[in-house]
């Protein structure tokens, strides 16, 4: 009896501990690094809110109730030209292990700027290096930020 009576509490505290994992558990954080943008490049993403504000129909602003910050691509530059996030490349923290060093080089990294669609506000002073992004018009976690990602316009 004792011996049922430990395989039942092993097996329940097994159960009890798989499904208290968060639910967030799966999710991808696109956002690798923070880095500071330029004025040119904060300038071209809002031209891009405001555009993709002034064209959004109900299907776009009912996202955007439910997840108003939004996701703009600013830039896009290659691997070799972001320094430190060239070095985490090359030694395979994101996959692609094996390639040549100069294949990784030639990388092409998404810089995002993150704004506040009701405020037209940045929500923090810097952006997000992204490597890969989610669809267009589908809603990622950068460095934290659940945001709707809309790149150059959605």
């Amino acid at each position: 009896m004792k011996q049922f009576a430990l395989l039942f509490l092993l097996a329940g505290s097994f159960f009890a501990g798989v499904s208290l994992l968060p639910a967030s558990a799966g999710t991808t954080d696109y956002g690798l690094m923070s880095a500071t943008p330029y004025n040119s490049e904060i300038a071209l993403a809002r031209a891009r809110l405001e555009k993709f504000l002034y064209t959004a129909n109900a299907k776009k602003r009912a996202v955007l109730a439910r997840t108003p910050v939004v996701a703009i691509e600013a830039a896009v530059l290659r691997a070799d030209e972001t320094g430190p996030l060239l070095r985490r490349i090359e030694m395979g923290e994101f996959g692609r292990t094996g390639a040549y060093p100069a294949d990784q080089a030639g990388r092409m990294v998404a810089f995002l700027l993150l704004f506040d669609s009701r405020t037209g506000q940045l929500v923090s002073d810097d952006g997000v290096l992204v490597l890969e992004a989610p669809q267009r018009g589908k809603v990622g976690i950068f460095e934290g930020v659940s945001a709707l990602y809309i790149g150059k316009g959605w």
